[in-house]
């Protein structure tokens, strides 16, 4: 076991201590509006918009466009408990629209912008989703009013259009009840279907509070954003950071995807306390800053919580060679596990504790449960309070300390099933005696949760089972891979292995590449590839939220489908 430590020393700041705790929802019973009403006078929520210019609405303020929000919703048609789909980007109205679903008692149902230009299949989603969830009203920008006329069973209105609406008037609505539906989020898709979750407001506040004691984040703190709101790291924050009274400070997505060293630059700019984001983006905010270095003072950043996707340790090494001059403490660095089943946050390491890493490899005591990762393996952390964990051997029974199965979740953010088109919870295999069975193999060590990979993704190849994060990882440290598109799978009755990538370059250059992968793969693994694809740049399958899609990649390589520019095997 080592801990990442930075090789120049962080600066020292004043934030480093922990802030006062959230109060979670269920120990006091109140709403998301309701926490709004409850937040101090100077809590409030500021949106950038593309050139990062701010406007500031206290929560005071936020808690009355809320309202006048709710009532155009309910002049549209909406009653409490019916459900909203919502599709733009991150703006001021959507995210009125959104505190304006909640103060009616309506539940958000965020669906996720098109990833690429294929507007049939884009539409063909949206409509899956909207059946899934048989909304009132899809409230989408005036551009996309107009792209889904006549194409969606539903009625359609602008953002602006409900903004300006001439029927925002009647009564207050009454304040929605804490254990009433506050979202419908669908689970991420990577190895099947995405499906819709039923999370409840008192869930929403009662999670992120949890998260929040595990890792030192709370109410004194300023949260800096850009996570798209149909990602669950992304709403569920945003709906428990609010609730608990603290600063949030959002971005658009788009605004980071295009100007990725916005970021940061935002977090020195605001004096950001808290940030969260995938793996991915802490290696991009990293490479930003080393090719083009910014002068950041990130000395105020005291929590980045780090999820949503397989964690590279190496990665986090040289994020903080590069961050930690800036500031970035040696510790900041929080990395966590959740799915959308649970509310959002399982486990999590503190601001207070170096991550921890443990080398890969070998198996679990007394050789029972599955073979660990060949790859170094980062820590999620102990669970968060009022959460339980325990680890499942394929023959049904607890494996001990150490071994490696099915992760298996018991707590108040895990939610009871699956939400059906006709509004009923449906709870299947997966959900039992209150447990969730999460699909993630994993182990606990020394009293925290280490994630070594999905069941579904594991890798069959010369009679072993292989991670195949194990030789994405590794591809992705050779140039000119482009990192978080690589893609590993085996194919079903052959055992061989293959490697899907995007790469950089042409011709011979793309064939030297190809190469480079090959060779690279066969010094660091046991079980070199049959072959290896560089294919064409933004055509890797993933899903709405970006994760990368094993299965549809093999089902495509299967079909010839994939827009392959160089093979090697």
């Amino acid at each position: 076991m080592s801990s990442i430590s930075p090789k120049t020393p962080p600066k020292t700041s004043p934030n480093r201590a922990r802030t006062r705790s959230f109060v979670a929802a269920e120990a006091t019973g109140f709403s998301i509006p309701e926490g709004l009403l409850r937040a101090p006078e100077t809590a409030a929520l500021t949106v950038l918009d593309n050139d990062l210019s701010p406007r500031r609405i206290p929560y005071g303020e936020l808690a009355e466009m809320a309202e006048m929000a709710a009532k155009s919703l309910r002049a549209k048609g909406v009653s409490p408990g019916d459900r909203v789909c919502l599709l733009s980007p991150t703006t001021k109205d959507l995210l009125v629209t959104v505190f304006g679903i909640w103060r009616l008692g309506a539940v958000p149902v965020v669906l996720p912008r098109p990833r690429r230009a294929d507007t049939e299949t884009f539409i063909e989603e949206v409509r899956r989703r909207i059946k899934a969830a048989a909304p009132a009203l899809l409230v989408t920008t005036e551009q996309s009013v107009s792209l889904f006329a006549g194409r969606v069973p539903v009625p359609t209105v602008s953002l602006r259009g409900l903004r300006e609406s001439t029927g925002a008037v009647g009564p207050t609505p009454a304040m929605p009840a804490p254990d009433s539906i506050g979202l419908l989020q669908f689970t991420s898709g990577t190895t099947a279907v995405s499906r819709a979750v039923p999370v409840t407001q008192a869930q929403l506040i009662g999670n992120i509070a949890a998260a929040g004691e595990r890792a030192g984040f709370g109410a004194d703190d300023t949260f800096v954003n850009w996570l798209p709101l149909y990602h669950d790291m992304g709403i569920v924050s945003l709906a428990g950071i609010t609730a608990g009274g603290a600063d949030v400070v959002m971005m658009a997505t788009e605004t980071f995807m295009q100007q990725p060293g916005s970021w940061m630059r935002t977090i020195s700019d605001y004096s950001g306390t808290f940030t969260a984001a995938p793996n991915f983006a802490y290696g991009l905010a990293a490479k930003v800053q080393s090719l083009r270095p910014a002068a950041l003072n990130l000395s105020s950043l005291r929590v980045a919580i780090n999820g949503a996707e397989a964690i590279d340790a190496d990665g986090l090494a040289q994020t903080q060679d590069m961050l930690g001059p800036c500031g970035f403490g040696p510790n900041t660095m929080c990395p966590m596990y959740g799915l959308a089943e649970a509310t959002l946050a399982v486990s999590g390491s503190d601001h207070l504790t170096p991550v921890r890493v443990l080398e890969g490899g070998g198996a679990g005591p007394a050789d029972v449960g599955e073979p660990r990762p060949d790859r170094s393996l980062v820590s999620c952390g102990p669970v968060v309070p009022g959460t339980e964990v325990r680890i499942r051997g394929a023959q049904g029974g607890a494996l001990p300390p150490g071994a490696v199965g099915e992760v298996l979740v018991k707590g108040p953010g895990v939610t009871p099933g699956y939400w059906s088109a006709g509004g009923r919870i449906d709870a299947d295999e997966s959900h039992q005696d209150g447990w969730l069975a999460t699909g993630d193999l994993g182990f606990l060590e020394a009293g925290e949760l280490v994630i070594c990979g999905r069941i579904k993704d594991m890798v069959i190849a010369g009679g072993r089972n292989l991670y195949p994060e194990d030789y994405e990882m590794v591809a992705e440290r050779v140039p000119g891979v482009r990192a978080g598109n690589v893609v590993a799978f085996s194919l079903p009755g052959q055992e061989r292995m293959v490697v899907v990538a995007e790469g950089r370059g042409y011709g011979a250059g793309l064939e030297k590449l190809g190469r480079g992968v090959m060779d690279a793969l066969s010094e660091a693994t046991e079980y070199a590839p049959h072959e290896v694809l560089l294919i064409k740049p933004g055509t890797l399958p993933k899903t709405s939220s970006g994760k990368r899609q094993r299965r549809a990649a093999r089902e495509m390589y299967e079909n010839g489908e994939l827009d392959v520019m160089t093979s090697v095997r």
